[in-house]
């Protein structure tokens, strides 16, 4: 059964070459066998999917620290002058990023975390602060942040030519870095704190798209998206066909990373004082009535 899925995979899947050309990074190959490829996508979206849930319900359930952080919250007032040049600086990075992969015919490529991880902030910027979801997504960002830092350590510029492609690459990169720090400080989102709850369930989260979305439209285009088709140059070519899991299970330690870098920017940065959304007005008891989520 599996054989025969793998043919299936064959005849729909991109026409690709199976011998690897490690000079580009974005062309694809079968690098993995079209039955590897179906047998992974099973087993990776199983356990991811059961593990999202799995995690998800146990860090938001009744009665949870975060769930009680979320009663104790007040809405802030409207954005600040700040908060609107933050978003309109990043919005414009990826303008330009969108604008330079339609030039090149790469529009594919803006699926990339990276630059899914700015649309991502510039929805949460913008999103009403007096809604959960703004705050659940910066907690889940904070665990997937290392991704950035990779991209900057070991940046990948094998296919950057065009105009000022290589500059806004960096720039797209450490915005993604110090939005988060702005955000912390602006006081403005429920941070939440230490659960190994919410690691599992970032991870989780972000393996799936990985998994699910990714590796689908790698298979389907021919292309090479965020290494789910053939290894980087480095590392984790040493692994040969294993190269997915290792990589998965490389990213699970990575994701730990939010309670050391990020909770070092959590606990010693100061917070900017902040206006809630509604004044306070004394009831009829005198006391003071709280906008909650």
């Amino acid at each position: 059964m599996i054989d025969r899925m793998g043919d299936w995979l064959l005849a729909v899947a991109a026409e690709m070459p199976f011998e690897t050309d490690w000079e580009s990074s974005l062309k694809g190959s079968w690098y993995l066998s079209p039955r590897r490829h179906i047998v992974e996508f099973l087993i990776y979206n199983s356990v991811f999917v059961y593990t999202t849930l799995y995690f998800y319900r146990r860090a938001l359930s009744p009665g949870s620290p975060i769930s009680l952080l979320f009663q104790s919250y007040v809405p802030p007032a409207k954005k600040s002058k700040i908060e609107i040049t933050v978003m309109i600086t990043l919005a414009t990075s990826l303008m330009i990023t969108v604008y330079q992969k339609w030039t090149r015919g790469g529009m594919l490529y803006l699926l990339q975390p990276c630059h899914m991880s700015a649309m991502l902030l510039i929805v949460i910027l913008s999103g009403p602060k007096n809604k959960k979801w703004p705050h659940i997504l910066l907690n889940i960002y904070f665990h997937i942040m290392w991704g950035t830092m990779l991209a900057l350590l070991a940046p990948d510029l094998r296919d950057y030519n065009l105009f000022f492609e290589i500059e806004n690459f960096f720039i797209e990169h450490y915005l993604l870095l110090l939005v988060p720090v702005y955000m912390i400080w602006s006081n403005r989102y429920v941070i939440w704190p230490v659960s190994m709850d919410v690691a599992l369930m970032s991870f989780s989260l972000f393996a799936l798209y990985h998994s699910m979305i990714l590796s689908t439209m790698a298979l389907l285009k021919g292309q090479n998206l965020n290494y789910l088709l053939m290894p980087p140059p480095g590392p984790l070519q040493s692994f040969g066909r294993w190269y997915r899991p290792v990589m998965y299970a490389f990213c699970v330690l990575l994701t730990m990373t939010r309670y050391i870098l990020i909770e070092v920017v959590i606990q010693i940065l100061p917070r900017r004082k902040v206006l809630p959304i509604e004044k306070e007005m004394a009831d009829g008891d005198g006391k003071a009535k709280r906008k909650i989520l």
